[in-house]
């Protein structure tokens, strides 16, 4: 199962570095998509429905988001194939 697992992440992360390439799917885009599971994560870790997450591309070279919603926020960052919380500490429970 794990490799399963490793496997869908490594087609997820391969589909988007593809994508990200040839400039058809912005940061935005690709943290929303169901296939690449940001959306989804952030709703978890905040405890917030999707419909009621703001999601903003806070412009770094690297694909780095900022999420709000619920009286909270995150920053999140695309790394191995993931979507990755990087708030660096608590303030998603803000």
């Amino acid at each position: 199962m794990i490799a399963s697992l490793r496997t869908g992440t490594t087609r997820a992360g391969l589909v988007l570095g593809l994508l990200s390439v040839c400039s058809c799917v912005t940061p935005v885009e690709g943290f929303r998509s169901p296939n690449m599971g940001g959306l989804k994560q952030a709703s978890f870790d905040m405890s917030c429905p999707p419909d009621q997450l703001n999601v903003e591309d806070l412009g770094s070279a690297t694909w780095t988001i900022g999420v709000s919603g619920c009286g909270k926020k995150a920053v999140y960052k695309y790394f191995n194939g993931a979507w990755v919380n990087n708030t660096g500490s608590d303030d998603s429970k803000k």
